[in-house]
């Protein structure tokens, strides 16, 4: 029998990187929501979904098993209460809400109704990202390098920069280094308060060290990781390619797809992300991203952040 799937927001994320493979899985059965009546008719068309409205009520009322909660990071806690609520799986956009302790109450909510409640951090599902992890096996990691560059600034304030854009880089230390605190945060901000560079030291618990580093003067877009402990170095260029490097030897693994968003989702970790979600609904065996991460996650940005009040 088909899963009976709400998918809660119709945006720019949904539309690039979670409908395409939505509309694509078999056994499952899709109903569209958005608070915005032509979206809703326009992708419920491309997309041959019967089942769309622009009120939420409707939705509860087809009574889904799952949900997809792809909206503004706002409403974000609020739309999955009410879901969790009524006992449905959530999986959500990053970043879960706006502070770890609102994102802890979801995760002893989703605990105290038994539901399956998971976060996109598609990076850490996609397929380079898997190899760099499997390659670096249990070295210690003394120095990281993360870089996160855009050509032009897009959002206003620190606080939206690191909890929106950051966020994911900084999940991605604690995927490839573990846990870590701050140390130091410098940043600059641009006209009308728009964010153009930031620095921020942590020291991981092994001891080591990781940068995190942004522009928003870059000449494009580009991620870059680099980890280095225990005589080796792995170089991540985000989607694209791999470099390993010993002092014996060197190995490099490129993938068939880049930067733009016209790229391979199964690449970016789209595909592999939803398709553990759905492995975990039907195991009922928790995600790799779930709350609970997520909420390390976001003490992590919150860290960031306080220190970038102190060096004001």
């Amino acid at each position: 029998m088909a899963i009976r799937v709400a998918v809660i927001g119709l945006g720019s994320i949904a539309q690039k990187g979670h409908l395409p493979v939505l509309s694509t899985m078999k056994d499952i059965e899709l109903m569209f929501y958005s608070r915005t009546a032509e979206k809703v008719t326009s992708l419920a068309t491309q997309y041959r979904i019967e089942k769309a409205t622009n009120q939420l009520e409707q939705i509860f009322e087809w009574q889904p098993q799952c949900t997809f909660i792809l909206t503004p990071t706002p409403s974000h806690a609020s739309l999955a209460t009410q879901f969790l609520n009524k006992g449905i799986d959530v999986f959500m956009e990053k970043p879960a809400s706006e502070s770890s302790e609102e994102t802890k109450q979801l995760a002893e909510l989703a605990d105290a109704q038994k539901c399956i409640f998971m976060l996109a951090f598609n990076r850490r599902y996609a397929p380079l990202s898997i190899k760099a992890k499997e390659i670096w096996g249990t070295r210690k990691v003394t120095l990281g390098i993360f870089q996160k560059s855009r050509a032009k600034p897009g959002f206003k304030g620190l606080f939206n920069h690191v909890n929106e854009e950051l966020v994911h880089v900084i999940d991605l230390v604690r995927f490839f280094c573990g846990e870590a605190r701050a140390l130091k945060t410098t940043y600059s901000l641009g006209m009308d308060d728009y964010v153009m560079e930031v620095i921020s030291l942590l020291q991981l618990e092994s001891g080591g060290y990781v940068n995190i580093v942004a522009s928003l003067q870059a000449g494009q877009w580009y991620e870059n990781y680099e980890l280095n402990g225990e005589s080796a170095t792995v170089r991540l260029n985000i989607f694209s390619d791999l470099t390993y490097i010993t002092n014996d030897e060197t190995k490099i693994w490129k993938e068939p797809y880049d930067s733009a968003w016209i790229s391979n989702l199964y690449g970016r970790g789209f595909v592999n992300q939803i398709e553990h979600f759905f492995n975990c609904v039907k195991t009922r065996q928790q995600p790799i991203t779930n709350a609970w991460d997520s909420v390390k996650t976001q003490q992590l940005v919150e860290d960031i952040l306080t220190k970038a009040q102190q060096n004001d």
